[in-house]
């Protein structure tokens, strides 16, 4: 009882004695509250620890192999987890709209061919004077519609998939085909394959799904407040593996668990990490940003902030810092610290009380 007293007053007195916002307590008084003091210590840790992310592929990094035209499935030369280069094939699809888009090719190039000899007989013998000018003009007009219809022809066998070798043996009508062999338009990793040996298939009806797996994303859910800290540059690792990268959106929205996403781009040289795999990834502070590891005891919260009391000639100051990270022991903040200041880590509530004491008067 007498010493809960002697306390109160010990705090009064340092109450009455505060100024300019600090905590003015006097050796004996410091002594009879049991304050101690201990230095800081520079934190090495990362920006964010242990964050929940998901692998992903980057949309520019994937192709769907799909059926051109309708047809049938004749051969699958791949399965899943294959590795691919870029050209090699993966379907062959046989379809009878195959031989009649070369026929017409081969009609195309006859055509255009005829209008550039008509073109240049008509130019010649406009040139004598032999035929007006209108008609020069007409004959040039049907070679242009001609051209036209000849790059139509080959554009179309292009996306059924034909090569340009074949494509050219096509417009000389020569080795009409009714199957297609349809290539990687990648070098990746096969990740599905929905085609089956002899299954008829519409236009458009996916085949396989390609992706080149060499760099990936991570969708990182982020705590708002460690989101707020992180910036475009910042480097990310994958903690267990090779998958090293840097941070390239932080998400504008906050989702119904609170929680912002991170997007990074990470190199993935070994294949450790796979599509959709649910890791966990670490952010580095910026560079330049240096943080402070201080007990867990030494912080205390006032007003919505964290603070702790930083040693003073004449007492404590309450310095604003803001917590990075926890641990059971200690924890990571961030504050104006030089490096070589002393904060209170016994006698805590003492001092709280005494500035709480100071914003009362």
């Amino acid at each position: 009882m007498h010493r809960s007293f002697a306390i109160s007053v010990l705090l009064l007195a340092a109450t009455v004695h505060a100024q300019d916002a600090q905590v003015v307590i006097n050796a004996s008084q410091r002594a009879a509250l049991g304050i101690v003091t201990g230095p800081l210590s520079a934190d090495a840790g990362a920006a964010a620890v242990g964050l929940p992310a998901t692998v992903r592929v980057p949309p520019d990094s994937e192709r769907v192999i799909a059926a051109p035209l309708a047809g049938m499935v004749a051969r699958v030369l791949v399965a899943p987890g294959d590795q691919l280069k870029a050209g090699q094939p993966v379907v062959t699809l046989r379809s009878e709209e195959l031989a009649a888009a070369q026929r017409d090719t081969a009609a195309a190039a006859v055509q255009a061919q005829l209008a550039e000899e008509s073109a240049r007989r008509d130019e010649a013998l406009f040139a004598e004077g032999i035929v007006p000018e209108s008609r020069l003009q007409a004959t040039r007009a049907a070679l242009v519609q001609a051209r036209a219809q000849l790059a139509e022809r080959r554009a179309s066998l292009r996306l059924m998939g034909f090569a340009a070798a074949e494509v050219a043996k096509a417009e000389l009508g020569e080795e009409l085909s009714d199957s297609v062999s349809l290539a990687a338009p990648i070098a990746g990793t096969v990740l599905e394959v929905p085609a089956a040996t002899g299954a008829r298939v519409d236009a458009a009806t996916p085949l396989a799904h390609i992706a080149n797996l060499g760099t990936l994303w991570l969708e990182i859910q982020a705590p708002v407040e460690k989101a707020s800290r992180v910036r475009p540059g910042q480097k990310v690792a994958v903690p267990g593996t090779r998958a090293q990268g840097t941070v390239l959106v932080v998400g504008s929205s906050v989702s119904a668990a609170q929680t912002v996403v991170i997007r990074a781009q990470v190199g993935n040289p070994a294949g450790e990490l796979r599509l959709n795999q649910q890791v966990t990834a670490s952010i580095e502070r910026p560079s330049g940003e240096r943080q402070w590891r201080v007990p867990i005891r030494a912080i205390v919260s006032q007003d919505g902030k964290d603070w702790v009391f930083v040693e003073r000639p004449q007492g404590f100051e309450p310095m604003a810092v803001q917590v990075i990270s926890r641990a059971p022991q200690s924890a990571a903040v961030l504050g104006p610290f030089k490096g070589s200041e002393r904060v209170v880590v016994e006698g805590i509530a003492a001092v709280k009380a005494a500035w709480q004491g100071i914003g009362g008067e």
